[in-house]
């Protein structure tokens, strides 16, 4: 037992003394090396140049170009999960770019009217009009995430981050470099074809950046591998849950960039199978966290998913549902080149913008859904007979 003096020096005193005292072990702490925090700086300064360059022109970009200096002083979690709440910002101007067939307003890549992205002057964006409004605040966002994107995976490289979120990271700047060389090129050959993969892709991305989150989480760091008798079904039914929403995702992007009936049936016919199979691979997550329950594991992360499937499952059908109804009836239908400037009733703006960005977080929470189930749970070893 620890008397009260000694209980009071060891509330002020620091950790090593504190384990000298109770004899705890504790976990040595890794300094940052110096080049490391000198590359930091040189960033920062990078950074804020930039942000002064762009605020020369127009003073409104200062007011975004200084959060990337903001994540390289965060650790890997805080900055993916700021790269999280940039691209879902990007998930909603990206629909309403497809919604109101915006995707053409600018036609060049990737300057913006000849003129450079980053000092486009805001007040000339407002006065062309909606449309490139939204398209130059698309392509303005997707930058960012591709700043925010760098600095993420500097985080991880500043803090000596694992080998894995590290390549995670990799991966993730990546997959959005390789979405905005998609996009800019849809734009120079004018083809609705790559603008499907554009879109179709972009739930991918954005998957990927939400597992990444998820990857650098402390839920993630302290979780545990357990046997489960419900691992292998978990496994099987996450991955094949995931494929079936993605299947379904690209359906939907056909129809928004192609507008074909047959497709849109085919959609809706999809999406009764998609709320089967997600509500059974809801049920199997719900039972293995139950199951944990009674093994005295901790396994509410599970519960917890299932209750995010379950929720933007609902949402997303009612949606579905909605935007279905706002464009046959309040817009007339779905108009694609013969009618690119047909006007988009705000009942199609809202549901079917609404409707894309919901789909991409019930693809996300099925593929965290899948990762977490191998990540926490292993096929219980076999009895012998």
């Amino acid at each position: 037992m620890v008397s009260t003096t000694t209980a009071d020096s060891i509330a002020t005193e620091g950790p090593a003394a504190q384990a000298a005292i109770t004899g705890a072990p504790t976990k040595p702490s890794v300094a940052v090396p110096p080049v490391r925090v000198g590359l930091r700086n040189g960033l920062l300064a990078f950074f804020a140049l930039m942000a002064v360059a762009s605020g020369l022109r127009d003073w409104q970009y200062l007011l975004i170009m200084p959060i990337p200096l903001g994540v390289l002083w965060l650790s890997p979690r805080g900055a993916s999960r700021t790269l999280l709440a940039f691209v879902a910002v990007l998930v909603v101007v990206g629909g309403g770019v497809t919604t109101y067939r915006a995707g053409m307003e600018v036609p060049d890549w990737p300057a913006t009217f000849q003129e450079n992205m980053w000092t486009f002057s805001l007040r000339e964006m407002l006065d062309r009009g909606w449309g490139v409004t939204l398209e130059h605040s698309h392509r303005f966002v997707a930058s960012a995430l591709g700043l925010v994107a760098i600095s993420v995976l500097l985080t991880c490289f500043i803090h000596r981050a694992r080998l894995t979120l590290t390549l995670l990271s990799g991966a993730t700047l990546l997959a959005i470099i390789a979405q905005g060389i998609i996009g800019g090129t849809r734009v120079l050959e004018v083809s609705q074809n790559l603008a499907f993969l554009h879109g179709a892709l972009a739930q991918g991305v954005v998957a990927l950046i939400a597992v990444l989150t998820v990857a650098a989480s402390r839920t993630w760091e302290g979780s545990k591998s357990t046997a489960s008798k419900y691992a292998g079904g978990a496994a099987f039914l996450g991955t094949f849950t995931a494929g079936l929403v993605y299947l379904q995702i690209a359906l939907g992007a056909w129809v928004r960039h192609q507008g074909q009936t047959i497709a849109l049936l085919v959609h809706i016919t999809l999406a009764l199978a998609v709320v089967a199979m997600v509500l059974v691979f809801a049920k199997q997550l719900a039972v293995a966290a139950e199951e944990g329950k009674e093994l005295g594991v901790d396994r509410r992360v599970l519960a917890r998913i299932q209750r995010w499937l379950i929720g933007s499952l609902v949402t997303q059908f009612v949606l579905g549902i909605l935007a279905t109804v706002g464009i046959y009836f309040f817009s007339g239908g779905m108009y694609i080149e013969e009618a690119m400037a047909a006007e988009v009733s705000v009942g199609e703006a809202i549901f079917a913008t609404a409707h894309v960005f919901v789909g991409a977080v019930l693809f996300s929470t099925t593929v965290i859904g899948a990762v977490y189930a191998r990540h926490v749970l292993y096929p219980e070893p076999l009895k012998a007979s």
